[in-house]
């Protein structure tokens, strides 16, 4: 057999046996490995985003006690936003909220915000392939691509050296 010929028999045969080996290792790893490492990777991104909320408070906290610092007739006006007291100033009236619908209506609008979408953990690829009978297809397939890549272009008499 001449040059070009060994060489395109030898990619081939790199070629559909990585694909056959890729396949049997995907089916293999897939439900413990891969699972995991995408669950972790969804939990990493929970906690850099509770992170950056917290650096985010810690930013306003740090701010409002250095305006409280350096005014501190401030803190009497935060009083009633923070716990929520009606403010105490004379011959001043301030406007209460008494429309009900009003109210819960801002209150289901405040459950909305608050629920958040469950986000998929998994990529769908990796839905599919976490099934028991696509692991098992897919290991077969993997199988059979090597024995068929050894069967049609492995070694042949004719290249055996003596």
């Amino acid at each position: 057999m001449n040059r070009l010929a060994l060489t395109t028999r030898f990619l081939f045969f790199g070629v559909f046996f990585l694909v056959g080996v890729g396949a049997i290792v995907l089916s293999i790893i897939a439900e413990p490995e891969l699972v995991n490492y995408y669950k972790s990777r969804k939990t990493l991104a929970e906690i850099e985003q509770q992170n950056e909320k917290i650096k985010h408070l810690t930013t306003q906290y740090t701010n409002q006690i250095a305006l409280i610092e350096s005014e501190p007739n401030i803190l009497e006006r935060f009083v009633p936003l923070t716990f929520g007291q009606k403010p105490q100033a004379p011959d001043t009236a301030f406007p209460q909220v008494q429309d009900p619908a009003l109210k819960s209506e801002t209150e289901k609008l405040l459950d909305q915000i608050e629920r958040t979408p469950e986000t998929e953990t998994l990529p769908p690829w990796l839905s599919r392939v976490i099934e028991p009978r696509t692991r098992k297809g897919l290991f077969c397939a993997g199988a059979g691509l090597i024995l068929v890549t050894f069967i049609f272009f492995g070694l042949n008499k004719e290249n055996i050296p003596e």
